[in-house]
C-alpha cells in the first residue's frame, strides 16, 4: 500500500486525532508519516520519531501578511519529503500549517485530502476543500461548506485513541461526575462548578466521586473545597487514565473541543457543555450544539454560568434515570465504529 502522509499542528484538536490516526495504520502494517510543527511535536513524543517531521516554522504569533511570506520556508521542507513519497496521499487535519503543505503538494500534482474536527469548516480547510479529493467529517452538520463539494463529502467520524475503544467501566455503588476543564476550564470550572457538586451532596442519596481535571494553580483550592464538604474527589491538571475515568462516570461536564464531543459519545453519558466563548468560529458552541439537538446534551453558555444551573441540570440526570437510557442509547447510535477503515478505503483507492 502507498504510504499515508498526516498534516496539522499547533493544538490537541487538530494533533490528537493524528496521532490516533497513525497509530491505527501502523497495527494495519501502513507506512505513515507526521508532517507538524514545534508546538504539534508535544503531541506525537511517544511515536517513532523517525516517523515525524517537524518544521520550522515562527513559534509566536504572526499576522497572516506574515504567514504567507513564510510559505517559501515551508515549501523548502516539504518538497524533499514529496519528491521522496512520489505516490503518498497527503491528508489535512487543519490549522495554519496544513494551508502551505498541502498547496504545495497539490501544485506538484499529489493526492490531497482533508480531514475536519469541529462542526465548522475551519480556514485552512476552506480554502483546501477546492483541491481535495476527499472532504472527511466529523460531524454529520458541519458549517462553511460551500455546497458545490458536496460529493467530496464523507461522514466518518473522529480517530479517537485505542483506550477508548478497550475500555471496561468498575462496578462503583457511588455517584461518579467527571469535570474536564483543563487549560480552558477557568473561573466557571474552578468556582461555579465545585458550588454545584457540593449543593448536590446535600440533595441525593448516595456518596459522589468526583474527577476534576483544572488549571495547576485552581487544584488545591478545589481539593479543599471537596474536602470540607465529605466529598470524594481526584483533582489534577491531567489525568493519564481519563478513557478509563469517563467510562466509570454517570456524568461529564466539559468545554466542547471536538475530540472531548466526540469521547463523550463514545463512552455513552450524558453531559453538561460549556463551550470556550472564544474559540474560532464559535466552533466549540456548534460542537456542542450537535449533540443538544439530539437531546444528549445540555448547553451552558459561559456568560450565563451559575452554580445553581448545573446543580438543576444535574438533579435532571439524577432523577430521570428513563432519560439517561435514552441519552445513552441514542449516542450509541451515533459512535462511528470503522473511521479508520471508511478514511482507509477511499485513499488507497
Amino acid at each position: 500500500m502507498n504510504k499515508i502522509i498526516l498534516v496539522g499542528g499547533g493544538t490537541g484538536g487538530h494533533c490528537i486525532p493524528m496521532a490516533a490516526l497513525y497509530k491505527k495504520f501502523l497495527k494495519l502494517k501502513i507506512n505513515c508519516l507526521i508532517i507538524t510543527d514545534k508546538r504539534g511535536s508535544f503531541f506525537f513524543k511517544d511515536l517513532k520519531q523517525t516517523d515525524v517531521f517537524v518544521l520550522k516554522t515562527p513559534t509566536k504569533f504572526i499576522s497572516k501578511f506574515e504567514q504567507l511570506l513564510n510559505f517559501p520556508i515551508i515549501y523548502l521542507q516539504i518538497l524533499p519529503i514529496l519528491f521522496k513519497n512520489k505516490s503518498a496521499h497527503i491528508l489535512g487535519f487543519g490549522g495554519y500549517l496544513t494551508l502551505p503543505v498541502l498547496l504545495c503538494a497539490k501544485s506538484i500534482k499529489r493526492k490531497i485530502s482533508i480531514h475536519e474536527a469541529n462542526a465548522v469548516l475551519g480556514k485552512a480547510n476552506r480554502v483546501l476543500s477546492k483541491y481535495a479529493s476527499f472532504i472527511f467529517l466529523t460531524f454529520g452538520e458541519t458549517r462553511m461548506i460551500d455546497k458545490k463539494f458536496d460529493h467530496k463529502i464523507h461522514k466518518v467520524g473522529l480517530p479517537l485513541r485505542d483506550e477508548f475503544e478497550n475500555f471496561k467501566a468498575k462496578e462503583n455503588n457511588r455517584y461518579i461526575i467527571s469535570i474536564i476543564g483543563g487549560s480552558q476550564g477557568s473561573y466557571s470550572f474552578s468556582k461555579e462548578v465545585p458550588e454545584a457538586i457540593i449543593k448536590l451532596s446535600k440533595q441525593v442519596d448516595r456518596n459522589l466521586l468526583i474527577y476534576h481535571q483544572c488549571r495547576k494553580e485552581d487544584i488545591s483550592s478545589i481539593k479543599n473545597k471537596y474536602h470540607e464538604f465529605g466529598i470524594l474527589s481526584e483533582v489534577s491538571n491531567y489525568f493519564n487514565d481519563m478513557p478509563q475515568k469517563m467510562s466509570e462516570s454517570d456524568v461529564i461536564i466539559s468545554r466542547s473541543g471536538s475530540s472531548t464531543v466526540n469521547e463523550i459519545i463514545y463512552t455513552n453519558k450524558p453531559s453538561i457543555l460549556i463551550p470556550f466563548p472564544f474559540a474560532i468560529d464559535d466552533h466549540q458552541f456548534y460542537n456542542a450544539s450537535f449533540l443538544e439537538k439530539k437531546l444528549c446534551a445540555k448547553i451552558i453558555k459561559n456568560s450565563e454560568i451559575s452554580s445553581d444551573l448545573i446543580l438543576n441540570t444535574l438533579l435532571g440526570f439524577y432523577k430521570n434515570p428513563d432519560k439517561v437510557k435514552f441519552i445513552s442509547q441514542k449516542l450509541k447510535d451515533l459512535t462511528y465504529k470503522n473511521t479508520t477503515n471508511d478514511i482507509l478505503k477511499l485513499i488507497q483507492k
